[in-house]
């Protein structure tokens, strides 16, 4: 059975409308918001482009998205088996339509950007319709939205549109990268200084965010190089240069955040090197006390002996004495043995 585009549906209402998280139509002069109401509208004037937003936690789409056949099964898959594995690929059987699996971080209350969280969006893109699919509040999207409603960016086209979400995400990964450059300019100057040393916990929490963010965004940079190489036909050539200097971009992007790893973990062992210092001057200290006090240890535990009292140690005291120097160098003789010494 072959597969019809999503925007060429019969009877476009199916679509759960209380399922819908933002709807958006864009043609050649203005793009705007619309109701859930006005979709089939949208999806019946082939002048008119949609950003359709749908909620996978509402349980209508849920039983919407396993009975249409205007979604391809690759997508249902992927879905319905919560796959967030980075993939772009281009779907011939369904007009040619991009499909879009992307990792992205949950936005809410309780999440900040030292323990961000994950999330997934699924999507579909035809020349006139992105489908976009999610079970939580996911960062890009949600900015998305809010530039468009501010009139920020303004897509007249569904290409454009996808162009904005892959620069929204590349200007993400950007303030990411100079928010832990400056932190870690501001520990590098701490441990030059030498006074106050961080935690060593601080610095191992910047390396777990530049590990995050490394496996967060190089599958994506994979998936766009794989899609560069088999774009949909209706690409444009000004498309693919754009799409190829987003490419360069987060290229340029993760090696940063390769290099911000590399320079965490010099930190780390610089701040190691520090704390041993530390350490051995503070033993040094001991040492030293230690060895002012051996002397008047030694006399007061010898005078302290009274062996007189003590039956059959009576007029004892040499015999004792070279038990005791025997034992001394025994000891040293096992450590000689050993090379502690």
């Amino acid at each position: 059975m072959a597969f019809i585009p999503i925007d060429a549906l019969i009877d476009p209402m199916l679509i759960p409308t209380d399922g819908v998280v933002f709807a958006w139509e864009m043609d050649a002069h203005h793009s705007h918001e619309i109701q859930p109401d006005q979709i089939d509208q949208a999806l019946s004037d082939s002048n008119k482009s949609l950003w359709l937003h749908l909620n996978l936690s509402n349980a209508r789409v849920q039983r919407w998205l396993k009975q249409t056949p205007q979604i391809p099964e690759s997508l249902k898959e992927a879905i319905l088996e919560q796959v967030n594995r980075s993939r772009m690929e281009t779907i011939e059987e369904f007009g040619d339509g991009l499909m879009m699996v992307m990792n992205d971080f949950r936005i809410g209350l309780n999440h900040s950007e030292d323990d961000e969280e994950t999330g997934t969006l699924w999507a579909i893109m035809t020349p006139r319709l992105l489908l976009s699919l999610r079970a939580h509040p996911l960062m890009t999207t949600d900015t998305l939205r809010h530039l468009l409603r501010q009139n920020r960016i303004t897509p007249n086209t569904v290409v454009a549109l996808y162009h904005e979400l892959i620069e929204e995400r590349a200007s993400h990964l950007r303030r990411r990268t100079d928010q832990l450059s400056d932190q870690m300019d501001t520990l590098e100057e701490v441990l030059i200084k030498g006074d106050n040393l961080p935690e060593h916990e601080t610095l191992g929490r910047l390396r777990i965010t530049c590990s995050r963010l490394r496996r967060h965004y190089a599958p994506e940079l994979t998936a766009l190089r794989r899609l560069l190489r088999r774009k949909p036909t209706w690409f444009s050539e000004d498309d693919t240069d754009q799409l190829r200097e987003q490419i360069d971009l987060l290229a340029f992007l993760v090696d940063e955040v390769n290099n911000l790893y590399e320079r965490a973990k010099v930190l780390q062992d610089e701040l190691s090197a520090h704390v041993a210092e530390f350490n051995a001057k503070n033993l040094q200290v001991l040492s030293v006390m230690t060895v002012i006090f051996l002397p008047m240890t030694l006399v007061t535990g010898v005078m302290g002996m009274n062996m007189e009292d003590l039956p059959g140690l009576q007029h004892s005291f040499y015999a004792v004495m070279l038990i005791m120097c025997g034992a001394g160098l025994a000891v040293y003789t096992g450590l000689k043995i050993k090379r502690v010494i």
